[in-house]
């Protein structure tokens, strides 16, 4: 059994990431999916550690901690939603374009190419714009700008995986496709795809924030609509933006220091 040696970008992105994901559990059974902070007009912009305030409290007088969880738990499930479906709609078309059948290469290489033409970013402003501020608009709107890169990756895997000897032995027998999907070329491009989709994450994470920055977010609770209301009040409470940013900022670094170690983890050329 070979021993699996972890880096130090690997170990120090996953702790940091286990602490967000423990943050995000412990608030979910504590208070609930549905929670809404409460306002007290009262408190409005209190600085840090005021009158049992951990962060604070934002311009609505909300504490500025609870809000942060909400959004914690927001961000996570829409970053993992999107980049679930992202990836699996991305290795079946790819996959499919690696078969070789004309159709479904002709449009992965357009849709891939019209995709890449334009920034994401203002492809999902565009589509927000039209579509409304919506949850299912966000999501199937970030899929759509998203998917392309994972299909790419899936169809360069899938050919290489498909010239090794003991996947063209199977063909040879008389393998099934779908078998030799599940069973054989799945198995072998995923550690490839697991890199991307833990990068593909952060990725989704700034695309959100970014549109709920300009407001065409889907939640109230969005980071980016946070450091958008945030801005009017700068000077008056810059610890709302500085700590909303610290935290955005230390889960994507986390996010890309763990994608980066697992690359190292998993690529046999970089192991002795």
């Amino acid at each position: 059994m070979t021993k699996v040696k972890l880096n130090k970008e690997i170990i120090f992105g996953g702790f940091i990431l286990a602490l967000y994901l423990v943050w995000a559990l412990l608030w979910t059974f504590g208070n609930g999916i549905g929670f809404n902070p409460g306002s007290v007009i009262e408190h409005e912009l209190l600085a840090p550690f005021t009158q049992g305030y951990l962060f604070g409290t934002d311009v609505h007088g909300r504490s500025l901690f609870e809000v942060l969880s909400v959004g914690l738990i927001y961000t996570m499930t829409l970053s993992l939603t999107v980049s679930f479906f992202s990836c699996a709609f991305g290795i079946f078309i790819g996959y499919l374009s690696a078969l070789n059948i004309k159709f479904v290469s002709e449009f992965m290489d357009l849709a891939t190419n019209l995709i890449f033409i334009f920034p994401s970013i203002l492809l999902a402003i565009l589509v927000m714009a039209f579509s409304g501020a919506s949850t299912t608009g966000l999501i199937l709107c970030l899929i759509f700008t998203s998917w392309p890169g994972y299909a790419r990756i899936a169809r360069g895997e899938t050919m290489r995986v498909m010239n090794l000897g003991f996947v063209e032995s199977a063909r040879a027998i008389g393998v099934s496709q779908s078998r030799l999907f599940f069973k054989s070329i799945l198995p072998s491009i995923l550690p490839v795809i697991s890199v991307h989709f833990v990068l593909g994450l952060s990725g989704v994470i700034i695309s959100e924030a970014s549109l709920g920055f300009l407001g065409l977010g889907a939640s109230d609770y969005s980071w980016g609509a946070i450091l958008s209301m945030a801005k009017v009040v700068l000077l008056e409470a810059p610890h709302v933006v500085i700590v909303t940013s610290i935290l955005m900022t230390g889960l994507i670094i986390s996010l890309n220091l763990f994608s980066d170690g697992l690359r190292d983890v998993l690529d046999p050329k970089l192991k002795r």
